[in-house]
């Protein structure tokens, strides 16, 4: 599970799990890029769209809870700093295969 969490990319997944995961990352880094095609990739992958109701949910509330901790300027851990700058480099290079700009930075986080 911890790869998961490191890069799911590495993992042994089922094509409806990457695709999964590639929807809930762009709908967490490109929310505004988000299109009817990005969830029929899921139901071509196998997902009913009681599945892919429930992948949206999951995603907005772990989203939801990390502006909440920064929205009142929270501290992380440096073990969190270091997952979440691991986890900025490997979204950067992704963008960058893909020829998608990444979002911008303006505090200076990346």
């Amino acid at each position: 599970m911890e790869q998961v969490k490191d890069d799911w990319r590495q993992m042994k997944l089922t094509d409806a799990e990457y695709a999964m995961l590639e929807y809930a990352e762009k709908l967490t880094l490109t929310p505004s890029n988000m299109r009817e095609a990005d969830v029929q990739k899921l139901r071509d992958a196998g997902w009913s769209d009681r599945d892919i109701l429930d992948i949206v949910h999951v995603c907005a509330y772990f989203n939801f809870r990390v502006r909440v901790v920064d929205g009142l300027g929270l501290e992380l851990g440096s073990w969190q700093l270091k997952r979440a700058r691991a986890g900025s480099e490997r979204a950067a290079k992704v963008a960058q295969e893909r020829g998608v700009p990444m979002p911008s930075d303006p505090w200076q986080v990346r």
